[in-house]
């Protein structure tokens, strides 16, 4: 078991395992709304088909919001700090955008898809899906990695940002 104390404040994580389940973990949500459906027919076009994620809906499913409620768990089994709490209270605001709209709106695109629904409906139904809430991810999305990056150079965290 590690303790860590910083400056009177005691934690039973580190610093690093903050950071990782609190920020770094949200690279697998950076793809979002239509950007995620390109994602998706990359993956698909590049020959990842296995009876989990033969359909576009099994992969929402069996994939992403598997992996967001995964994240979501890790990040509600740390222990809050004074330090932790806004990176964390970011992350889950940003979790609780992307799961609604996973099941909601990008479930939606993903069953049009997997129906051979025309170009045209599935492009309609992606840019209704961004326009609803691409922009309160990408804010949310920001707010959590303005925090974060003020985080991990407090605490000596090297972050290496990927362009996307």
């Amino acid at each position: 078991m590690v303790l860590t104390i910083t400056a009177c404040e005691f934690s039973l994580n580190t610093p690093e395992e903050y950071f990782d389940r609190v920020a770094l973990n949200t690279n697998s949500i950076s793809r979002f709304g239509g950007q995620y459906f390109n994602t998706y027919l990359r993956y698909i076009k590049g020959g990842a088909n296995t009876p989990d994620f033969n359909t576009c809906e099994k992969y929402l499913r069996n994939n992403s919001i598997a992996t967001v409620e995964r994240n979501v768990k890790k990040i509600k089994d740390l222990q809050p700090t004074k330090k932790t709490k806004p990176m964390i209270d970011a992350a889950l605001d940003l979790y609780a955008l992307v799961l609604e709209s996973y099941k909601t709106d990008h479930l939606k695109v993903a069953k049009m898809i997997d129906s051979h629904a025309p170009e045209n409906d599935i492009n309609v139904a992606i840019t209704e899906m961004d326009n609803k809430s691409y922009d309160a991810f990408v804010q949310k999305y920001n707010k959590l990695w303005q925090i974060a990056d003020v985080y991990a150079k407090d605490n000596g965290i090297e972050v290496k940002k990927m362009p996307f």
